[in-house]
């Protein structure tokens, strides 16, 4: 039985049509007319989660794992504006969320009554459209809540992905479930259209005049025949591709660009820098990178925007190319001549002077562990800071998909993404994760979803420790109590409580001893291994790593340019 509110029942109705059947669900009871029926309604899968701020990155992780839009519903109040972090982290990660919130009739709002607040507008920018449902009271009403329902779901995939809020009034009586069949609602399609590309661009003549061409690929969930097109345009064309993890594209022979922007000399990074580069995708981790290119001197700079969105991360863009990924890269592949491998030569033969990191104990050590061993066909989820950085230096194998909140770069809610990743997925789920990020997020763990296939690796080593490698930061009085927030915390208790099977680290023959308990594939449980390091021995490796790459860059171009001699 079903909710007797007519807005309730289009909205239902509405979703099973659009396909919308992954539905997180936060406790509460103005939001009970909506829990009640998509719970009795075994089209849908749904979720409880207690914490709204987790239920929203939980939602996220689910997105990733069925690559299909996913709702979240929440009760009125101030359990809404906990959703604000995830809202923003699918907006700039371009994640079909739809947010679903119950709220008081309008004529109680400010009036002193139990949760209320102004609710229709409370993500503002974030959201791609937002509209506010009528309680239906004739048929014209019925008509508009239908439009605007379709519309709020529509908005979720035009053009470009991102998140979408539905405010629903409902007034009391709420708990009346009468109702045994949906009606039969109206449902609005959105036609695809196939983008061409106009010869008028000349992007043909202008992308054969260039002989140093560069695509740098960003963030981008696994994308079915990129990696042979862009594989195709480096060796058929010469033209230099950089990617890193979160592309999802394999590794080529210009990783790792980033530790080499780092180690190049002046004349080096003259003979690196492009004359055309050509830019798809989201979020770029390189910070190096991005330095890089917006001080050098290129002709060109072409972003392909799906939607047309002008993004400038470089400073220099000069043409704004508003097709497929897939389509614009095929169209080069057909009209691009072959040019000469000396650019990309010069690129390779550069990255192949930077190894990855062999040390001691520390963060570096486990990471580099952790990532050579994940195994095939799994999934990594990364949090943000020093764990998203660390893994950046090794390469990872291709049959592993990367995902990381990367939209908004913040700590809060990686640990609830992964669990939400894991619990709609049936791949082995690996989240790599700091401390404070871990610790924020602990309510990720307190839910009825975690599944035997998620496996957690927390690096704690006492506080933030990317902050101690800061030149400047480094030196502040108020750096270890109030920055780097050190802390004595373990995950231990917790853990165990929560189900999970639990391992530690604090040295090398304790890491090498439990790390193939954590990759077996036949745990009954899921595994949370702690890794406990010192910061300032972390911090001094880390510096170490990056001088020594530095030096041996400098001394094999030497030794090169006295060969020429």
């Amino acid at each position: 039985m079903y909710s007797g509110k007519k807005n309730v029942l289009q909205l239902v109705s509405l979703l099973k049509v659009h396909g919308i059947t992954h539905i997180i669900l936060c406790p509460g009871s103005r939001n009970s007319p909506l829990i009640h029926s998509f719970v009795t309604d075994s089209d849908f899968t749904c979720y409880s989660i207690v914490d709204e701020r987790s239920a929203g990155f939980f939602a996220l992780g689910v997105i990733q794992a069925i690559q299909k839009p996913v709702a979240v519903c929440c009760t009125s109040g101030t359990a809404v504006l906990n959703l604000g972090p995830s809202v923003a982290e699918a907006y700039y990660q371009q994640l079909p969320l739809l947010v679903i919130t119950a709220d008081r009739p309008a004529s109680w709002i400010g009036q002193m009554d139990g949760q209320t607040i102004p609710q229709t507008t409370v993500f503002s920018q974030f959201v791609r459209h937002s509209v506010q449902l009528p309680q239906i009271r004739d048929d014209e009403e019925e008509w508009y809540c239908n439009r605007l329902i379709n519309e709020a779901i529509l908005s979720l995939n035009n053009q470009v992905r991102g998140p979408a809020h539905i405010n629903i009034p409902l007034s009391e009586p709420l708990f009346h479930f009468q109702v045994g069949d949906l009606p039969q609602t109206r449902t609005i399609r959105l036609a695809s259209v196939q983008v061409y590309i106009s010869e008028s661009n000349e992007y043909d003549r202008r992308f054969n005049s260039y002989a140093k061409r560069m695509i740098i690929v960003g963030q981008l969930p696994p994308t079915e025949g990129l990696a042979t097109l862009l594989q195709a345009l480096r060796e058929k064309q010469g033209v230099v591709v950089l990617s890193d993890q979160l592309s999802n594209i394999p590794p080529n022979e210009t990783f790792p660009f980033d530790t080499l922007l780092y180690a190049a000399s002046d004349n080096e990074i003259q003979e690196l820098t492009p004359e055309l580069v050509i830019t798809l995708g989201g979020h770029i981790v390189s910070k190096r990178l991005k330095q890089f290119l917006r001080s050098a001197h290129i002709q060109e700079h072409w972003h392909i925007s799906p939607a047309g969105e002008i993004v400038d991360t470089f400073q220099q863009v000069t043409d704004i190319i508003p097709c497929n990924e897939k389509t614009f890269l095929r169209y080069l592949l057909e009209k691009g001549k072959a040019k000469k491998q000396t650019f990309c030569f010069t690129w390779e033969n550069a990255c192949t002077r930077i190894t990855e990191p062999e040390t001691s104990f520390s963060d570096f050590a486990a990471v580099g562990l952790f990532m050579r061993n994940i195994p095939e066909q799994s999934t990594l989820q990364l949090a943000n800071s020093n764990s998203l950085r660390l893994a950046q230096c090794y390469k990872l194998q291709s049959a592993i998909a990367v995902f990381c909140n990367r939209g908004t770069n913040g700590i809060d809610g990686s640990l609830s993404t992964a669990v939400g990743y894991a619990a709609a997925s049936e791949r082995r789920t690996f989240l790599l994760i700091g401390d404070l990020s871990f610790f924020y997020d602990m309510n990720g763990l307190w839910n009825k979803h975690i599944k035997n296939n998620l496996r957690i690796l927390l690096n704690n080593n006492g506080g933030g420790e990317i902050f101690h490698t800061i030149p400047g930061l480094n030196r502040s009085e108020a750096l270890e109590e109030y920055i780097a927030a050190s802390h004595q915390t373990e995950a231990k208790a917790w853990a165990k409580q929560q189900g999970f099977r639990y391992l530690s680290a604090r040295n090398e023959s304790e890491l090498q001893r439990h790390l193939p308990i954590f990759f077996r594939l036949d745990s009954k449980k899921p595994i949370l291994f702690e890794v406990f390091t010192d910061k300032d021995i972390n911090t001094e490796i880390i510096r170490t790593y990056y001088h020594q790459q530095k030096t041996n860059s400098h001394d094999t171009t030497r030794m090169e340019n006295d060969k020429r001699i």
